[in-house]
């Protein structure tokens, strides 16, 4: 789980701090691989990705990765209830998705687009979003997705988002 702390000015023009969470379970996980369904799933998805950076590393075309870096923030973000830390919630009691309130803000705005440009690092953010798994999982991960032609270290902040054409 990744705890960030932001501080920005609000539409009003008042001083905000808030604490955000994210973090991807194993559900979440394989939920992902749907949401690239037109792709083929999400390793399809992340080949083809890879494909345009091995073949210009300097550029990844924006509409991908910005899809792919918003669909991370966005099923990730959830909240800690202050009278039951011990829970992570990602939708409130009538099954509304909780990041609503969070693209609601500017930090949301401000966030995206550090992972997007590499103010913020994105390996940093996925490796702390990940579920929690042992070392026998991983390793099994990492052979699948080499298997398969992804090397997810190809995505590091030194990849500049352009605008297509």
């Amino acid at each position: 789980m990744l705890k960030k702390e932001f501080h920005y000015t609000d539409y009003d023009g008042n001083e905000k701090s808030l604490t955000a969470y994210f973090h991807l379970n194993k559900n979440d996980c394989i939920d992902m691989d749907t949401a690239f369904e037109e792709e083929g799933g999400l390793i399809e998805f992340l080949k083809s990705l890879m494909k345009e950076a091995k073949e210009n590393p300097e550029i990844v075309k924006k509409d991908k990765f910005v899809r792919f870096v918003r669909l991370l923030v966005s099923r990730s973000y959830g909240e800690r209830p202050k009278n039951d830390p011990g829970l992570f919630l990602k939708e409130d009691e009538y099954g509304r998705p909780l990041v609503r309130k969070f693209k609601g803000t500017p930090a949301y705005d401000d966030y995206v687009f550090d992972l997007l440009t590499g103010k913020e690092d994105l390996g940093e953010f996925t490796d702390g979003i990940m579920p929690s798994i042992n070392e026998q999982q991983r390793a099994e991960a990492e052979r699948v997705l080499k298997q398969e032609g992804i090397e997810l270290s190809a995505f590091t902040p030194e990849l500049k988002v352009v605008q297509e054409g």
